[in-house]
Parts: structure tokens; C-alpha cells; sequence
């Protein structure tokens, strides 16, 4: 070593004497002084501390008093300069110029030469190759350590917030449970307000609860996009329908635009679209003031849909918009800091969109309110337009929309807007003394004597309202027309009131036609009926099964586009066959059918169990014909939507026999039938219930409370489908106390009344 850098040996007293002066020269350099300038490094620190010391350790290896490598200092250095996050690159800059003012000096000091030199570089090279690849190889590792502590930390969390999500629901489940039974037993109204309480922050936690589990799906990968054709129409307008009631709650109206000139059919995930457009709503209701407007849009062009949710509320601060799609995080806002919530929702709708390749945004001002709205390409399948098929009678009405002062208001332009779309003939007057076929108002805006004109008029009127009053009822003229609006309610309401001769001959519905192979599990013979007329009126084909073990059977052998399966049935329960409809598919990879529960237990943790239990959704039984609709919207493909009509004039003539003992016209409009549907049913169910509660009588004799239970569970069923209460009532009190096996009910006295009640249901 010492003959390789004999020549800078010789002159080691030169360097010595000069080190302040080798030192400052470093340190002027730009690339050098730019360095310490951007990580905040102090030139006088730099040169007392760490400078000096690597100088005096570069001469101790001069003189041999040093081996390379040998620096207490230089670790100390380097350690200051990984704290100050200095680079592998801008360590090379720093020591390269300090063999720089090394080499600079020995010219000042008139001792260079070609073997000065090369002694020089010898040092450097064999001293900083070793300390660049140590500072380098260790800057590497950290961020190795620290990549795989923070994928642990991620896992940890990941795992962590779904089981605690589970775990959470098990107990929340009794709770909630228990509460839905304190709120059937005889309670002051004092004590049921706290159980309402304790109801409604139970059910805002299981929303919560949701979003936890959504947003650990999104972080670890698990959440999958799965696009579909659908109608956006269809699709948007039943979405905004759901937020109609809380909205209405606080006096809110909601207006809309979703533009005619959407191609009918697109391609994507409409369920993720909902669920952001649904985020949306939810919080454009949660802090807009009572009285505000909610305004949703929708447009189609260059296969990029856009979707906005505006609102009048609150706004939000720009030191919030920058976090607003983060996770944890809300808006602040005094007047509204008590809001429910998790913080995710709008986090996941970011995420949501950037998995379908789109983007949400917002745009807010403090006092003014808030527009959220979300763009996403997607494909269009059909390009034919939602515009009406013929709307040409439409066209040639003279139209008129009646304005105080001829001063509109959201609402009046609101149905504007689609009126000029539709190039309808209309105009704005501010009276009704004027030539017109059909006058457009707004109810809120018309003083009680412009109503009673209207009333008394026998012209055509289409009242626009914020929310759904029965003031015209009565009246064949009027027809009110309910915010929001879209395409199919305003040609519904036209229809109606362009053809007055079947609002008085036919029972209008308006139902969605689906495509699809159904298989039904449901022993219950009556409720069997009831299913087949209503999959039936949805252009629905199916199979029928009577148990879980021929439910098994029947979709091994088929293919089905959904599954209603009823959870209690002999020989086989719903759970077990659905357990086995799983397995099956998993060993033959098949693709996962969808199942829908069909239970009478409709309390929220038997909603909760049969979702862990392997269902998809869950129906309640008495039927809700929404809810079902909800589920076919959800699982299954739109064939065609259509208006039909139901002649209930000719089938009473037809028809003589007299249903006593229920409200036949109420139950016939819930569940879409004509008068022979119901008496075919009905007699299918008196006669069901004869059978049934003979073998409840043996079973309430001999105390078999499995038996009881089972036989009341159906009997709850049945009469719930029909809507006859104080049946269901008493057949769920039964099930209830035999399932505790309570000695002491008086289970006779029940059954009785239960028997009584059948009695007095007769078909004459």
C-alpha cells in the first residue's frame, strides 16, 4: 500500500497544513452547495462534524496510520446523510468533489503531477467504491425491511377489519334481534322511543359494518368488477326511487335528468355504478338542510357515461376536498359534525371507479353545496335511444306549464328540459284562461283557489310534485306526477291521462319482464301457487321443488339463473341444500348461482345469518312484489319493459263467488292478481290450513315443540302472504315461545284464536 501511494506520502505535510482551506474549497463547489442547501444541512455542522474528520481520516491512510475502511467518523457520516434522506447519487457528488479540491489543490500548492494524481484517485477509488456500495446495498435493505413491514402492516389490517367485521355482527345480531322481539311485547311509549334508538344506531353500525367489509375487499385484491348489459334508464331511476322516502323525510325534493339520448343498452358493472351513484345520494340527503334540493344528472357520449349528484347543503372546505376520497376521513362542518358514518363510502366509490377505468370528482363551495359526480367509459350494445318508440301523439299536443308571473322554479324546468327534448309543443303562461291540451303546474306553487279551479275544470292537468299526495286522487283529469323524473314515469302519466277509458276499465301495472330459468324451493302449497302466478306475470320459467334434497337434485341436473329457496322445509332445510348447492359447484367448477332466501324470519340477524350461511340476498316473507322485482333487477337479464293491463271489470262478471273474511281488492293490487288468481289460492290455503292445523293440535297435545314450531313457522308463512295479520300474529307467538319451549304459554288459547280466524276466510 505504502509504495502504490509513495509520491502523496512525500507531500502528506502540504495537504496537513492546508485543511481548512481543502476543506472550504469542498464545500464552494455548486453541485455540492446545492445538495446541503435542499436537505437542509448546515455548511459550518457539515465541515466541524463529519468533514473534518473524514479529511483526518484520508491523511491517516496516507501516512499508514489507517487502514481503508478504517473511519469511525465515516459511519457516523454516512448515518447523518441516510437521516437526511441524501441519495446513492448525491453521496457520489459529495465525495467526488472532495477528491476534487484534493486534486485542485495540489496545482495551488504547485505539487502536482501525473503520480500525484494517480495516488489521489487510487485512494478514492479503493476508500468510496467501498463506501457507495455499502451506503447504497444499506439504503436498498431499509427499503426492502421497510416493504415488507408495511405488506405486514397492510395483511395485519387487511385480516384485522374483516374478522373484526364478522365478529361485530355476531353480538350486533342478538342485539338487534332481541330488540325487533321487546318491540313486539306491550311497552310504554317511553321505553319503545329507546328501542327505536337502540334500533336505528344498530342498523346504522351493520351499515357500517358494510363498508369495512368493502373496503377490505378493495385493499386486498378480493373485490372483482363483473360487467353487464343494462338499461342506465332502468337501472338509475329505480336508484333514485329507494332515496325517495328519506329524502321526503326532511322535506328534500329530488330532480333529474337522465338524458333520452342514452343508447338503451350499455355494457359494464351497473351494481358498482348504483353503489357509487347510491353514495351519492345518500350524502347529498345526509347534509342537505330540510326544504333543499338534490339535483342527479345523467349523459352518454363517446361511450363515456358521466353521473352528477348535486346538492344545496353544507359544501365542504378546501382544506377537506384534498382528503375527501381517503378513507377515514369526513368533511368538517359544526352544523353537521354529529353525521353518522364511516368515512368510506366516498373512498370506495374512488377506488370503485378507478377499478371500471373511471374517476370521481368534486366540486364544492362552503354554504353553497356540493356536486359529486363520477365518469366511466362504457361500451354501448345498442345504440337505438330510450326516447320513446312512438311519441308522436305527445308531439302534436299544445302543451302549456302555468307559472305565477311566468316566474319558474327547479321543478317547472325540470320537466322542460325533457319536454324539449321530446320537441313537444309547449309554452309558459301565467293563466289558465288560454287554449291548451294539457296544463302543466306545480302543486306546492298554486294557491288553494287555482286548485280548485283546476278541480272544477275539465281540461287535462298534470300536477308536479315534490313528494306524493292522493289530492287528486279522484279526479280523471289530474294526474300527479312525482319527483324525480324519467323517461318511463313521464310516459306512463301521459299515457294515463291521454287515455282515461282504461284508468276506469283496467287496473293498470307496470312491471319489467325478465329472461330466466328460476328454480323455487317451497313446501308450502299455497305459497308454491302464489310464486308460479308472480314468476309467471315476469315472463319467468322455473322448476319447482317441495324440499332442499329435491332442490339439490333438480340444479344438479339443470342450469338456473337464480334460486329462491325457502329456509324451513322437511327432509332437507334451505341452509343445508344451499351448503350443497355450494359444495357441488366448487368441486364441478361451475360458476356460482345466485340464491335468494325466502324466510318469514324477517328480524335483522336471521337477515345477517342467512347471508354467512351462503345466500346472496334474502326475501321476507309476506312477498313484497318490490322487493322480489329488486332481486330479479339484481341476478337477472330485462327482457322488454312494458305496460300491462288487466281487465278486472270482466273477470268480477265472469266471476260470481264472494271472498269473506279479508280485504280482497287490497291483496289483489299487492300482489298483481285478478279475482279467480285469489280464490284459486285462497282455496288452496284453507284447504292447506284444515291439514296444518289438525297436526298442530296433536302437536300442542302432546307438547312436541320441534313439531309446533315447524307448523306455526308455515302457518306464519302462508297468512303473512296473505296479508291476514292477526293470523300471522298469533302463528309467530306460537313458534316463538315453542322454540324456547316456554311450559307456561298458553298454547291452546293461541291456537284457538288461530282457528277462528281460518274460519271466518270463506270463498262462497
Amino acid at each position: 500500500m505504502e509504495e502504490r501511494i509513495a509520491h502523496l506520502k512525500a507531500e502528506k505535510n502540504v495537504f496537513t497544513v492546508s485543511k481548512a482551506d481543502i476543506l472550504n474549497q469542498w464545500i464552494s463547489y455548486a453541485s455540492v452547495k446545492e445538495i446541503l442547501i435542499l436537505h437542509k444541512i448546515n455548511e459550518k455542522d457539515f465541515i466541524e462534524k463529519y468533514a473534518s474528520g473524514v479529511f483526518d481520516y484520508f491523511m491517516g491512510v496516507i501516512a499508514g496510520s489507517r487502514d481503508i475502511g478504517d473511519c469511525p467518523v465515516m459511519q457516523e457520516f454516512l448515518a447523518y446523510l441516510k437521516f437526511r434522506e441524501i441519495s446513492a447519487d448525491e453521496l457520489f457528488e459529495i465525495c467526488s468533489n472532495f477528491r476534487r479540491s484534493m486534486i485542485e489543490f495540489t496545482y495551488d500548492a504547485k505539487v502536482n503531477s501525473k503520480e500525484i494524481f494517480e495516488d489521489i484517485s487510487y485512494i478514492f477509488d479503493k476508500n468510496f467504491k467501498g463506501i457507495l456500495k455499502y451506503y447504497t446495498d444499506s439504503i436498498f435493505q431499509k427499503l426492502i425491511d421497510a416493504r415488507q413491514e408495511a405488506l405486514r402492516a397492510a395483511q395485519a389490517k387487511e385480516y384485522f377489519l374483516s374478522n373484526m367485521s364478522h365478529e361485530i355482527r355476531t353480538p350486533l345480531n342478538a342485539i338487534l334481534g332481541f330488540v325487533n322481539l321487546l318491540m313486539d311485547e306491550d311497552i310504554s311509549n317511553k321505553h319503545r322511543n329507546y328501542l327505536d334508538i337502540i334500533l336505528n344506531s344498530g342498523e346504522n353500525l351493520l351499515s357500517i359494518i358494510n363498508d369495512i367489509l368493502d373496503f377490505s375487499k378493495l385493499r386486498s385484491g378480493e373485490f372483482n368488477i363483473e360487467a353487464k348489459v343494462f338499461s342506465l334508464h332502468e337501472e338509475l331511476s329505480h336508484t333514485m326511487e329507494l332515496f325517495v322516502a328519506s329524502a321526503n323525510s326532511k322535506d328534500i325534493t329530488i330532480t333529474s335528468f337522465i338524458d333520452p339520448r342514452i343508447p338503451k343498452e350499455l355494457f359494464g358493472d351497473v351494481l358498482r355504478i348504483k353503489q357509487i351513484v347510491s353514495n351519492f345520494l345518500s350524502n347529498a340527503i345526509k347534509f342537505t338542510p330540510v326544504g333543499g334540493v338534490i339535483k342527479v344528472e345523467a349523459s352518454c357520449h363517446n361511450q363515456q357515461l358521466t353521473i352528477s349528484v348535486n346538492d344545496n347543503g353544507v359544501g365542504i372546505n378546501k382544506e377537506d376536498l384534498q382528503n375527501i376520497f381517503v378513507a377515514f376521513t369526513q368533511a368538517r362542518s359544526s352544523e353537521h359534525d354529529n353525521k353518522e358514518g364511516s368515512g368510506l363510502g366516498l373512498c370506495i366509490s374512488h377506488q370503485l371507479a378507478e377499478l371500471m377505468h373511471g374517476k370521481v370528482h368534486v366540486n364544492s363551495k362552503v354554504g353553497e353545496g356540493s356536486t359529486f359526480w363520477l365518469d366511466i367509459p362504457v361500451e354501448v350494445q345498442n345504440d337505438e335511444c330510450q326516447i320513446f318508440n312512438d311519441i308522436s301523439d305527445f308531439q302534436k299536443l299544445k302543451m302549456v306549464v302555468y307559472a305565477k308571473d311566468k316566474v319558474l322554479d327547479f321543478r317547472h324546468e325540470s320537466f322542460i328540459k325533457y319536454a324539449e327534448i321530446f320537441t313537444m309543443d309547449i309554452s309558459v303562461v301565467d293563466t289558465l284562461d288560454c287554449e291548451f291540451d294539457i296544463c302543466i303546474f306545480v302543486h306546492e306553487k298554486c294557491s288553494v283557489q287555482m286548485k280548485k279551479e283546476i278541480i272544477n275544470s275539465e281540461k287535462k292537468y298534470i300536477a308536479l310534485m315534490s313528494r306524493e299526495y292522493d289530492t287528486y286522487e279522484q279526479y280523471n283529469h289530474i294526474h300527479a306526477m312525482c319527483f324525480p323524473l324519467y323517461c318511463s314515469k313521464i310516459h306512463r302519466i301521459f299515457n294515463e291521462l291521454l287515455n282515461p277509458e282504461l284508468s276506469l276499465t283496467h287496473d293498470k301495472k307496470i312491471s319489467n319482464k325478465f329472461k330466466g330459468h328460476i328454480l323455487v324451493a317451497e313446501d308450502n302449497e299455497a305459497n308454491q301457487e302464489l310464486i308460479k302466478i308472480i314468476l309467471s306475470k315476469y315472463g319467468l320459467t322455473f322448476d319447482l321443488a317441495v324440499n332442499g334434497q329435491e332442490a339439490v337434485a333438480l340444479y344438479k341436473r339443470n342450469t338456473y339463473d337464480l334460486i329462491l329457496m325457502d329456509e324451513q322445509m322437511p327432509v332437507m332445510n334451505g341452509t343445508d341444500a344451499v351448503a350443497k348447492i355450494i359444495k357441488y359447484e366448487e368441486a364441478e367448477g361451475l360458476s356460482h348461482t345466485p340464491i335468494s332466501a325466502l324466510t318469514a324470519n324477517v328480524l335483522k340477524g336471521n337477515k345477517e345469518k342467512d347471508l354467512l350461511n351462503g345466500f346472496d340476498t334474502f326475501l321476507g316473507k309476506p312477498l313484497v312484489l318490490k322487493e322480489l322485482e329488486r332481486v330479479f333487477i339484481a341476478y337477472l337479464k330485462l327482457d322488454s319493459y312494458s305496460v300491462t293491463y288487466e281487465d278486472k271489470t270482466d273477470v268480477s262478471l265472469i266471476n260470481k263467488k264472494e271472498i269473506i273474511g279479508l280485504d280482497s281488492k287490497k291483496l289483489m293490487k299487492e300482489l298483481m292478481l285478478n279475482e279467480n288468481e285469489l280464490i284459486m289460492l285462497l282455496t288452496l290455503f284453507i284447504k292447506k290450513m284444515k291439514s296444518t292445523m289438525t297436526d298442530l293440535a296433536q302437536a300442542i297435545k302432546v307438547r312436541d315443540y320441534k313439531k309446533i314450531a315447524l307448523l306455526s313457522h308455515n302457518i306464519k308463512g302462508s297468512s303473512g302472504n296473505f296479508r291476514i295479520e292477526l293470523l300471522q300474529k298469533n302463528a309467530n307467538e306460537i313458534e316463538k315461545r315453542a322454540k324456547l319451549e316456554n311450559v307456561d304459554y298458553p298454547y291452546e288459547k293461541t291456537f284457538q284464536e288461530i282457528e277462528k280466524k281460518i274460519a271466518s276466510i270463506k270463498v262462497n
